[in-house]
């Protein structure tokens, strides 16, 4: 995210979470309302959607998209260019053209500023959605305690089941003929977000609370369905193909997502043995390691890899296997191609940047600094690159920036009253320079929201 470091205003802070999606075998399954972060499904999203971004005359760089472990069907966008969407809606969808019709629609809302909430829903989301963003396995490093970690991550984030965003019918409409407009700009067919629409017409006539969270979120009207038959009879481009890379993508982020969110078992009946499909032997590999059968996670993984050499995801997914099991070498091996093949993965750097921590030498501590730094140009408010920051500056001996980087986290964190005791313990054993100077703009800043707190 490339905002000012400064910038934080009171009612919506973004806390970067880095719940990534491994270590589920040894962990308990993810709760409702957990934020997942995965190189491959945000890289995937992000293509989706930055050329939506581009017609509706927004900036992609500015884009926050978040993925939300729930399983009602529903997406929201929300202030700062951001765009909530839940596991459930992915799951629930048939082909990438429904999902990229969600997407067009939801940036149709935040184009025409149709984000409205109340100052005190407004305040009651900052601490649901942002307050339990923790520091993950940055607990395991302390504590090589897998359960402790999850718990870390999880503790607050039953508070971000009560977000809920609301629109008006009016709202709907503009942004379903915003968002049609901006797929015909792109060649893209509308169909999607026509199918996705009649999947929540079979609920109209259901209870509220039978209803999916969309219906409620997103007023719904027979006048919606109509336009968009109409429209997308009338369009020169309804019966257009995306990319085909999409549909590979897509197909890979379904399988992705549901081998470590469905049981093991499930996936493997899903996704049998007879497939060899690239997004079948994709879930098997998960599904095995996830029940701890790890020569047949390897052999589905190995054959992947060795059919595609240059897929940076295959060696990331090995490298993380090679990290849970403790072979850290395997897993700087791996990690180390999947950055050499993709280099602009910040969350690739960052896992690279925690297994050379895990190595606890001084000389992988220097070269983990280095990535920790590259990967806090792009993500600014992680926190937990932010705390294994502050474990290799500690090993080190530099008190000042150890104490600087949790100041950071802290900050990060919303949690002033410790960005201030770590700003001034900082300061004291800083020299002269940018980084005192930081600190010296950390407290004053923690200052001034411990009052507006108390």
């Amino acid at each position: 995210m490339h905002r000012g470091r400064l910038f934080r205003p009171t009612v919506f802070i973004i806390i970067s979470c880095i719940l990534f999606l491994q270590g589920l075998s040894a962990a308990p399954p993810l709760q409702t309302g957990s934020f997942i972060r995965d190189a491959e499904i945000e890289a995937t999203l992000h293509e989706y959607i930055t050329p939506l971004f581009r017609v509706a005359k927004l900036d992609p760089k500015s884009l926050n998209l978040y993925v939300i472990v729930n399983p009602e069907i529903n997406a929201s966008a929300s202030i700062r260019y951001s765009i909530f969407i839940n596991t459930g809606l992915l799951l629930e969808s048939k082909t990438p053209e429904q999902v990229i019709g969600v997407l067009a629609h939801e940036t149709g809302h935040i184009a025409g500023g149709h984000i409205s909430r109340t100052e005190g829903a407004m305040g009651k989301a900052t601490l649901a959605a942002m307050a339990a963003m923790a520091l993950g396995t940055a607990a395991a490093i302390a504590s090589n305690s897998s359960d402790a970690a999850m718990a870390s991550i999880l503790g607050g984030m039953s508070m971000a089941q009560g977000i809920v965003f609301h629109y008006s019918r009016g709202q709907e409409g503009t942004a379903d003929s915003s968002g049609v407009h901006y797929l015909d700009d792109l060649k893209w067919s509308s169909r999607g977000l026509l199918e996705f629409m009649q999947m929540l017409e079979k609920q109209e006539y259901l209870s509220p609370d039978q209803q999916d969270v969309y219906m409620r979120t997103h007023p719904f009207s027979r006048d919606r369905v109509d336009f968009l038959k109409q429209h997308l009879k009338n369009s020169p481009y309804a019966n257009n193909r995306l990319p085909q890379d999409f549909y590979e993508k897509y197909d890979r982020m379904i399988a992705k997502l549901s081998a470590y969110l469905e049981p093991p078992g499930k996936t493997l009946l899903t996704y049998r043995a007879t497939d060899q499909s690239v997004k079948a032997r994709y879930a098997r590999a998960i599904a095995f390691y996830r029940e701890n059968n790890f020569p047949e996670a390897s052999k589905q993984l190995d054959g992947l890899i060795h059919e595609f050499p240059r897929d940076p995801y295959f060696h990331e997914i090995k490298g993380q296997f090679m990290f849970e099991q403790g072979r850290l070498d395997d897993a700087l091996t791996s990690y180390k191609q999947a950055i050499e093949i993709k280099p602009d993965a910040p969350l690739i750097h960052l896992a690279y940047a925690q297994t050379l921590i895990e190595k606890n030498q001084p000389k992988m501590d220097k070269e983990a600094i280095h990535e920790l730094r590259n990967v806090l140009k792009d993500e600014e408010e992680n926190s937990f690159a932010w705390r294994l920051l502050a474990i290799a500056y500690g090993r080190g001996g530099n008190l000042g920036m150890s104490s600087l980087a949790l100041a950071e986290e802290a900050l990060a964190n919303d949690k002033p009253k410790i960005a201030l005791t770590q700003s001034k313990r900082s300061q004291y054993h800083l020299k002269s320079g940018p980084d005192k100077l930081r600190a010296a703009d950390i407290q004053s800043l923690a200052e001034r929201l411990v009052k507006e707190k108390e």
